[in-house]
């Protein structure tokens, strides 16, 4: 029986296992199994590792939270990350930033001074960007298993698979990011609107709204939906049976219907991650970002579990959604 392994050093969430061509790869960040910039670089770590292994065909995305997927960005660090730049960014001059940013930590020994001054924030932005384009553009296929809420950038990161399969249960899923007075960052616009059409999309974006399961699985959100307790081997089992595709053909379908098929799909990532900067760094998405941060923060040191706090606290904060600022 393959055993887990935990990747050497510190502060690691994910473990791997691999179980013939496939690596399943576990989210552990408890509670909430929220994202941080510490998660996302540890998995482009894993990824890059498993595409330089050619034992390894296929990637399985899935958690060892009870009733958790993969949560939204951690609140606290998002703030931080937010503030850390001082003033606030016109989203028209978002996009070339980035790209100076991009140059900038390509330059040998550069990279920990941006994470630590006030491009830091940027810097985490884009390797979420590099772990969504990794998962698309590579020739192995990904299948997340679903088996809890999965929440902005966790949802993001499941959107960026090749396959999704769903448990059952009382959860949901999607991008409540507008109740904070955000707009999604990781994709989330471009690759939704892909699969269910701009009408579906825009109307749960608006909201806030969550899927449930047996609606994800009627939308086409998500390809199949099982029985909880069937989810992780369902997922694997699919995951074996496409990793014996070729390399070459599998990268190239990918191309074809990512690419190709999507052309401004990187082009309308660019937009939304300009939107969401020029957003994330003026005061009104500040301050209830970090009263979201102490409410949830509070109740998860009471003792409550998280999916709970979602369940009893999304659809109020939903009805609640803060008005956003103007257009600058």
């Amino acid at each position: 029986m393959p055993q887990p392994s935990r990747d050497p050093g510190a502060d690691r969430r994910l473990t791997t296992e691999q179980q013939g061509p496939v690596l399943v790869v576990r989210f552990g960040n408890e509670p909430g199994n929220f994202i941080t910039d510490s998660v996302v670089a540890e998995l482009c770590r894993v990824v890059a590792a498993a595409e330089r292994d050619p034992s390894v065909r296929a990637v399985v995305l899935c958690s060892t939270v009870p009733g958790m997927f993969i949560g939204h960005y951690d609140s606290d660090e998002l703030l931080a990350g937010s503030r850390r730049g001082g003033v606030p960014l016109n989203r028209h001059v978002v996009g070339p930033v980035l790209r100076l940013v991009a140059g900038l930590g390509r330059v040998p020994g550069a990279g920990p001074l941006l994470d630590r001054g006030p491009t830091g924030g940027l810097r985490a932005l884009l390797r979420f960007k590099e772990a969504v384009q990794r998962m698309r553009r590579s020739d192995m296929v990904f299948v997340a298993a679903i088996g809890g809420y999965a929440l902005g950038a966790g949802f993001e990161l499941a959107l960026a698979c090749d396959v999704r399969i769903i448990g059952d249960g009382s959860y949901g899923i999607g991008l409540p990011e507008i109740t904070f007075g955000l707009v999604p960052t990781g994709g989330g616009t471009q690759m939704l609107a892909r699969l269910v059409g701009s009408g579906t999309t825009i109307d749960a974006l608006l909201a806030g709204r969550l899927f449930t399961p047996e609606e994800a699985h009627l939308a086409g959100i998500v390809q199949r939906r099982v029985k909880q307790e069937d989810l992780l081997g369902e997922a694997v089992e699919v995951a074996a049976r496409l990793s014996r595709r070729g390399p070459g053909t599998v990268a190239a379908t990918k191309r074809a219907v990512y690419d190709a098929g999507s052309a401004r799909l990187w082009r309308g990532m660019a937009l939304e991650r300009g939107e969401f900067m020029a957003l994330a760094t003026r005061k009104p998405a500040q301050a209830t970002v970090r009263r979201y941060a102490l409410f949830l923060r509070d109740s998860l040191r009471g003792g409550q579990a998280p999916t709970d706090f979602y369940r009893e606290n999304l659809p109020d904060w939903e009805d609640n959604a803060p008005a956003g600022p103007s257009d600058t």
